[in-house]
């Protein structure tokens, strides 16, 4: 590893109010003690996967080469799922085999190289393959093992990859995948900004079509159709106007200007969303 010093990042679904995390730490402070560890997050809602792989894909690149992140969204844990290691570059990516990298290797698949590290590790609990067997594995790559010590060469095809992970097309729309309604309710989709900005020219409109919902706050549930403006800052947009925008996390998000978009249109995690996109975008 370049670094002096091992940076290990934490992604979990566990929370603060529960010992976990600091047991996952404990075993680090054991094991490798010179890491600097760093917490992502423990605050992706539990058991879903799709935020978890916008978490890790949207920070990544913040992080020094040669770090290793641990990925614990876990609903399969106990279960015959493979666990997962990924070195994508000088980086390593451990997490269970449900989709969780997705995100991360739809763009780092040619400089990337996957592993099974599936091996019975004793002890180990269960239910809590995080403490158990994925950090321990955090520690020895810590320590300078190679991937081939850990497991064997797994195929990228053999990978189980998320529904949500990218859009679709039917006729002539596009149906998007909500990964993450942040604390303000914008909804961000599965649509990369470098892939689908230069298809949204600003000032035009996409129309928005929900499966479910409230038309921006009034009406009765059910369908819901809006028009909303391609912006570049949220600011642009007038009270209770739609808007979609390149947000900060590099991805497209669907946003009001100082108002939940989340609880307007009645959308959560992995919900559908149907773009209409001007004519010539699609």
């Amino acid at each position: 590893m370049d670094q002096a010093v091992p940076v290990i990042v934490l992604l979990t679904d566990f929370g603060l109010g529960d010992p976990y995390v600091g047991q996952m730490k404990g075993v680090l402070a054991n094991s490798a003690s010179r890491a600097h560890v760093v917490d992502l997050s423990h605050g992706v809602e539990p058991y879903r996967v799709a935020q978890a792989a916008f978490f890790l894909r949207a920070s990544a690149a913040y992080f020094p080469p040669g770090s290793i992140f641990v990925c614990v969204v876990d609903p399969g844990v106990g279960s015959e799922r493979k666990m997962v290691l990924a070195q994508c570059g000088q980086s390593f990516f451990l997490a269970p085999d449900n989709g969780l990298l997705s995100l991360l290797l739809s763009t780092t698949t040619e400089d990337s190289r996957l592993f099974d590290v599936s091996p019975a590790v004793a002890p180990a609990s269960a239910t809590f393959h995080g403490r158990d067997l994925f950090t321990p594995l955090a520690a020895r790559l810590a320590a300078g093992e190679k991937p081939e010590e850990l497991g064997h060469k797994l195929d990228p095809a053999a990978l189980v990859r998320g529904s949500w992970a990218e859009p679709r097309t039917e006729g002539g729309s596009i149906i998007a995948s909500v990964l993450h309604a942040d604390r303000f309710g914008n909804l961000v989709l599965n649509l990369s900004a470098a892939s689908w900005s230069p298809r949204l020219p600003v000032g035009g409109q996409v129309r928005v079509q929900s499966g479910a919902g409230r038309s921006m706050g009034f009406g009765k549930p059910g369908p819901s159709r809006h028009a909303a403006r391609v912006v570049t800052h949220y600011a642009e947009l007038a009270p209770n106007e739609l808007g979609i925008l390149v947000g900060s996390q590099g991805y497209m998000e669907l946003a009001l200007n100082q108002a939940s978009a989340a609880k307007s249109l009645g959308l959560g995690l992995e919900a559908e969303v149907t773009l209409e996109l001007p004519a010539g975008s699609r």
